[in-house]
């Protein structure tokens, strides 16, 4: 199944008028099992937002391998005047280049939680070179192949040539300044020291929030299961670049949302050759086979510490596609773009009359969309609001998507909280999303999610006070009136009619009523439900759109019979169809037809209580 990116991109088309460009080629590797402790390399990576690759020295450790498929990993320290600028090796440097005698070793990877800034562990180039061999069924079709004939223009910033780094990565000679760094950051263990298998470490990805404020970041790392988040204001520019190059050692985005609001990580490129390329050494979701944005990256700044430093790096432009996230590392494709869901979120703020529409784009992932959806929708509304305390929101979105035959699943609803009414109105939207994406036929298409909202900080909730029918005796099929009286929340009373089709199985005696508010679940279902394992999961996917579609609805009342959890016999059932004829038959012969109604009604508010009434059901 392929979904269409080119929307995005049709503008592009024009730039087709470029010459080729010039492939880097995978350099000479240094193989894992050559690997001595005692031995110095270089290592390459950009720390600051001139953009230049700068090298810092390596020294060798130790080896872990304790096959069977274990991790194997290379320890190693880290000096040089780089390193004493920044500190240590810093959180954003995930996937510098390591080279011994000008050959690739890996990718620097991890550091130590027990706060050994300069120790450093490598993942070998041999692990990451699997990713390019693995399957990538994900694959979308590139509407731009063509972009094959497309070269950059000359860049005017300085860039460390492949010979001039190939030099450097030969050469052993320090500064003196280096000299005494080494000194001062030597470990107390012995070089030669083997690593600990249990040592505790922190990958070195930098994870990238833009458009976040504190409470959203929160909910996003929640649903998520990330952790140590922090929000990035990015200065990088923004776009679709289709004739980007990278290099080792250059800064890299991994964004799994992008736009108005962006989520992923920043790291650096391990190696590239033609249009592939390896970052990070490490996962970054461990998601396998993925479909993410691949960005170009722009490093602002970085800050040191004790407790961890951090490069500070913004996503940029749409380079390409992520399309492994394994335990080695990330690979991806330049050139080529993932499938997406766009989603458009419009916030009104009715008490501070402001209105705005926020735009992003989700990498098409089943896992991730229903939590990015509602991260998404709930940064919105926290962007907006002035204040989400003790606030009313009323919330509609539409999905366009081919699991409904019209090709739109729409919801509406209202939600109340007396802290934060957000967390509480998304909920609807993910559980959407999440039935979409759960289709165990096939793959679900999801084309975009437009979401509005109206926030209001007035409390809108009311009680039932009274219920009065039009009619105390009644008839199967006949429809009564209800005038409920509802109390809003300070206010004066309300009436609102509610009309009632009397069942045609209804019986000659007393019929109890129960009306109650949408988001309730009334008493007799409660009872019926107790200790009763449900049965949906045996429900066809079609039904349980239909049922999401029926749910009712917060501000409704509903009007039910109360059956106290009454389950009836075959020999009750039969009667009841045989009254179903007699009074289809009365109504025939009368000249009437049974007016049906959906026994509930909306109201401004959100229902809160629950109460019953009864009518007198003649003869048939």
């Amino acid at each position: 199944m392929q979904r269409v990116f080119a929307k995005l991109f049709l503008v592009m088309l024009l730039m087709f008028l470029l010459a080729p460009r010039q492939a880097l080629a995978m350099p000479e590797i240094f193989p894992f099992d050559q690997v001595k402790s005692g031995m110095s390399g270089k290592a390459y990576t950009v720390i600051d937002g001139s953009g230049r690759i700068e090298s810092f020295d390596v020294k060798i450790i130790g080896l872990t391998d304790d096959g069977k498929g274990s991790s194997r990993m290379i320890m190693a320290e880290a000096s040089g005047d780089l390193i004493k600028r920044t500190g240590g090796v810093l959180q954003g440097m995930s996937g510098s280049p390591v080279y011994i005698d000008g050959k690739l070793v890996g990718a620097l990877a991890a550091t130590f939680k027990e706060m050994r800034p300069y120790t450093f562990l490598i993942t070998p180039i041999e692990n990451m070179l699997e990713l390019w061999t693995l399957p990538d069924p994900k694959a979308q079709v590139n509407y731009f192949k063509t972009v094959e004939e497309v070269t950059p223009e000359e860049s005017s910033d300085e860039k460390i040539s492949d010979e001039e780094i190939s030099d450097e990565k030969s050469s052993d000679e320090k500064s003196s300044d280096e000299e005494i760094l080494d000194e001062e950051i030597q470990p107390e263990s012995s070089n030669t020291e083997e690593p600990q298998q249990d040592e505790q470490t922190t990958e070195l990805a930098a994870l990238y929030f833009d458009g976040f404020n504190k409470n959203s970041i929160n909910f996003a790392a929640r649903e998520l299961g990330f952790n140590k988040l922090s929000s990035v204001s990015s200065t990088a520019e923004r776009g679709i670049k289709l004739d980007a190059t990278l290099e080792a050692g250059s800064a890299l985005g991994i964004a799994i949302v992008y736009g108005d609001f962006s989520l992923g990580a920043t790291g650096t490129v391990t190696a590239v050759d033609d249009k592939r390329i390896l970052a990070l050494g490490h996962s970054f979701t461990h998601g396998g086979n993925v479909n993410y944005f691949m960005t170009d990256a722009s490093v602002i700044g970085s800050v040191s510490g004790l407790t961890g430093g951090i490069k500070i790096a913004g996503i940029g432009n749409i380079i390409g596609r992520i399309n492994q996230d394994r335990e080695a590392g990330v690979s991806g494709i330049l050139g080529t773009f993932p499938a997406v869901v766009p989603i458009n979120v419009t916030v009104k703020d009715k008490t501070l009359d402001k209105e705005e529409t926020f735009n992003a784009i989700i990498a098409y992932n089943e896992s991730l969309i229903p939590k990015l959806g509602a991260a998404i929708t709930y940064a919105s509304l926290n962007r907006m609001a002035d204040s989400l305390a003790e606030s009313t929101v009323d919330i509609d979105f539409n999905i366009k998507t081919n699991v409904v035959s019209n090709g739109e699943l729409t919801r509406q609803n209202m939600f109340y909280n007396s802290s934060d009414v957000g967390q509480v109105a998304i909920l609807e939207l993910m559980q959407a999303l999440n039935l979409i994406c759960s289709n165990a036929k096939e793959e679900s298409d999801i084309f975009g999610v437009d979401v509005n909202i109206s926030l209001d900080t007035e409390r809108r909730t009311a009680s039932i006070v009274s219920i009065t029918p039009e009619k105390k005796i009644v008839k199967p099929g006949e429809t009564v009136n209800l005038i409920v009286e509802l109390q809003p929340y300070r206010k004066p009373t309300e009436k609102v009619t509610v009309p009632y089709t009397v069942p045609l199985t209804a019986r000659q005696g007393k019929l109890s009523l129960e009306i109650h508010g949408g988001g309730l679940v009334p008493v007799s279902q409660a009872m019926s439900n107790a200790g009763v394992v449900t049965a949906d999961s045996n429900k066809s996917y079609e039904d349980k759109i239909k049922d999401f579609l029926k749910m009712n609805k917060n501000n409704q009342l509903i009007v039910e019979v109360n059956s106290s959890g009454e389950v009836k016999t075959a020999k009750q059932l039969r009667k009841d169809i045989a009254q179903i004829k007699r009074v289809q038959a009365r109504l025939k012969k009368e000249g009437k037809t049974v007016q049906k109604t959906d026994n509930k009604v909306d109201t401004n508010y959100i229902i809160e209580n629950v109460m019953r009434t009864t009518l007198s059901v003649e003869k048939v």
